[in-house]
């Protein structure tokens, strides 16, 4: 696996350097990524979890699925816990660099090279307890003010509209016409390239010499790469999960570089959005050696 792994994240990393190439060559701008982003967070995303869930019911599966939500609550509050410790009080941004990781854009991916549809709809239960929080604890932790939490957010996010259109469909065994299928098929199928292309936009806007300039990003990267990956997926050895898939799936999850909600909370809510740009650039960047290693720890771990 750690060969697939490796493999993807090169390939993840190609579509990254297009979308740098886009930015500097000036065939998109700002604006035209804004719009990629949308397209990418309000359909393509939704459809990959909907996808997901394109198989016949089976109970042990929907208890996992329960299993792998209530591993991901446990292990970011967990993470939250050792922001708040190991971080100052001021440093918000680094703190939700280091708690939130970006199961979405990078996570996703990763599940679908290695395990498939199947390990993302177990990926989608990390994925709904990640933009719960992020909604709610996330806002305040940048904003500084607990009125920024609203359970409108919380509920009316496209990946949790997506995973719960997806759930309904699973357990409801709804009938689901063979287009409609293909077409959410193929919207799932642009989640990669876009998601890769948006990433690749933000290293071409980042300044490298500043990116480079600030050693307090290497221990926040340090923190959300290597120390809360390792307690995470200690976490989820101790947990009575015992199916391999799962535990994998939640390991990629736990150990992706920052989520790019770091920069866009901050723009949103009053944060730095630069540097948060930047954390997300540097741990993204980095995981590219970070991930293969905490992979195959856990397989030896969990094998």
């Amino acid at each position: 696996m750690i060969g697939i792994v490796f493999q993807q994240l090169l390939t993840m990393f190609s579509i990254m350097f297009f979308g740098f190439l886009l930015i500097r060559s000036n065939v998109i701008n700002s604006e035209g990524t804004r719009q990629i982003s949308t397209i990418l967070s309000l359909f393509v995303m939704p459809a990959t979890m909907i996808t997901s869930f394109n198989a016949d019911f089976d109970a042990k599966r929907l208890k996992l699925l329960l299993w792998a939500t209530l591993a991901a609550f446990l292990t970011i509050s967990i993470r939250a816990a050792i922001a708040h410790v190991l971080l100052k009080k001021e440093d918000r941004i680094d703190k939700y660099a280091t708690i939130f990781p970006n199961a979405g854009f990078v996570g996703i991916p990763l599940v679908l090279a290695t395990v498939g549809y199947e390990g993302v709809f177990f990926m989608s239960g990390y994925i709904m307890a990640n933009n719960v929080t992020q909604w709610t604890y996330g806002q305040y932790l940048i904003s500084g003010d607990k009125k920024a939490m609203t359970l409108r957010q919380t509920i009316l996010n496209p990946g949790m509209i997506g995973a719960a259109i997806g759930l309904y469909i699973y357990i409801s065994r709804l009938p689901v016409p063979e287009f409609l299928w293909k077409s959410v098929d193929s919207l799932a199928a642009l989640n990669t390239p876009l998601a890769m292309i948006i990433l690749g936009s933000y290293i071409a806007n980042s300044n490298f010499s500043e990116l480079l300039a600030f050693p307090k990003a290497y221990w926040t990267t340090f923190l959300r790469l290597i120390v809360t990956a390792l307690i995470s997926i200690g976490i989820i050895y101790l947990l009575p999960i015992d199916d391999y898939m799962v535990e994998i799936v939640l390991t990629i999850a736990s150990c992706a570089p920052a989520a790019t909600n770091t920069a866009i909370l901050g723009r949103l809510f009053g944060g730095d959005y630069e540097y948060g740009a930047r954390l997300v650039v540097l741990t993204t960047l980095l995981s590219l050696f970070t991930i293969p290693i905490i992979v195959q720890f856990a397989q030896v771990l969990f094998g």
